[in-house]
């Protein structure tokens, strides 16, 4: 059984008078005419309109925030709100903590089922205040092929959260080059992330000097846990140049503790992509780095997981987190940098799960003793935490 809320102006359904009288007064006042809720216990896209049910806690807020942020005439959204119990079970908050929400990459959901996406940051949206957020971090691939469709759809789901939850945005391979196919650095990235939103986020540091128009490098400063934090977000493959930039901006910055943002970074089994390993026999590709068929053709060269280490995020005291997407499923690598900190690298992707990730985020939740990170993938679509120990484990911050 799935719920949804679809808004047509042009309708004249209205789901109100189904709700508790309570409920019914407060969305009265929130919805236009023509809103309307549904149920459907058939398959997707096509759900029945004449079937309304009561709204539970967790629709209200997604429901304000969205007409917040996307009213407009001739708006029609259909919206998977749950396929669970009434009541939910996500992780639960950490009394006196931060969160930092994860995520991963959305390629599938903005290529084939956005109203999944828009649940995923529905959910986000009406929990910042319940779990502290601070930051919401995009590891990338948030398209698949890079086109106009595909970006708003991400954009009507991210404007769910815009002003309730600053966020920063990794440029993954899919964002990058005609049809996602990363040939070379063309890309709408800064079309539709554009340096305008950024600027209005508190928080918001700047971009790749020699790029001042565009996003896909950006930089962003924020407090949370009695500590100064950045977190550098680089483009897929950074060139030389966007590293030189990138270690400027850190040293710049030494008080901060450093959070790495890029989309290939891990690979699957939890080691850095190094392009300087060979492959092993029947491998497809020559070495074990970033896709050599591409990205040996990138402007300007390019930077893999290891590149990445060895010439930026290890030669940092202040660094402490890299976040990354690019592959299925989770991993978690600790590297001890030229000054002894540990930097703690983590992995998520669930594209390859079904509907294309089944709604799953990550929450990385930051105790109140300033060292304990507990690491929780939940899914707002199946109402489950996962219960892997790839994607369940904790790890420890040095200070």
């Amino acid at each position: 059984m799935n719920y949804y809320i679809e808004f047509d102006e042009n309708s004249s359904s209205d789901f109100t008078s189904a709700a508790s009288p309570l409920k019914s007064k407060f969305l009265s006042a929130l919805l236009p005419k023509g809103a309307y809720l549904c149920l459907d216990s058939g398959s997707l896209p096509e759900p029945a309109v004449n079937s309304p049910i009561c709204l539970n806690l967790f629709m209200i807020p997604l429901i304000d925030s969205l007409f917040r942020s996307l009213r407009r005439p001739g708006f029609l959204l259909v919206l998977v709100l749950a396929n669970c119990p009434l009541f939910a079970a996500p992780p639960e908050p950490v009394e006196g903590g931060f969160t930092l929400v994860v995520v991963p990459d959305s390629q599938i959901y903005t290529w084939k089922r956005p109203e999944l996406y828009t649940l995923q940051t529905g959910w986000i949206a009406a929990n910042v205040d319940r779990y502290n957020m601070v930051r919401l971090l995009h590891v990338g691939d948030i398209t698949q092929h890079d086109t106009a469709e595909q970006w708003a759809a991400a954009c009507r789901a991210h404007k769910v959260y815009a002003g309730l939850l600053p966020a920063v945005y990794a440029q993954g391979n899919h964002d990058i080059g005609y049809d996602g196919k990363y040939r070379n650095r063309e890309s709408n990235f800064s079309q539709f992330i554009p340096l305008d939103d950024y600027s209005r986020e508190p928080g918001f540091g700047g971009v790749y000097d020699r790029e001042p128009q565009r996003s896909e490098n950006s930089y962003h400063l924020f407090e949370a846990g009695g500590r100064g934090w950045i977190v550098l977000a680089l483009e897929f493959a950074p060139r030389d140049d966007v590293l030189r930039w990138a270690n400027e901006v850190v040293a710049s910055h030494p008080d901060r503790l450093a959070i790495l943002l890029t989309h290939g970074y891990l690979n699957a089994d939890g080691k850095r992509y190094d392009r300087t390993i060979p492959a092993s026999p029947g491998d497809a590709w020559s070495h074990r780095g970033l896709n050599p068929f591409t990205t040996d053709q990138l402007d300007g060269g390019f930077n893999d997981g290891e590149d990445m280490w060895r010439k930026l995020v290890s030669r940092h005291a202040n660094f402490a987190l890299v976040v990354c997407g690019h592959v299925c499923t989770s991993a978690h690598l600790a590297s001890q940098g030229e000054h002894g900190n540990t930097v703690h690298q983590v992995l998520v992707d669930y594209q390859n799960a079904p509907q294309g990730g089944n709604g799953w985020l990550r929450l990385l939740q930051f105790l109140p003793d300033g060292r304990t990170v507990l690491v929780r993938d939940y899914s707002p679509l199946l109402d489950e935490t996962s219960t892997d120990p790839a994607c369940a484990f904790e790890f420890q911050l040095d200070n």
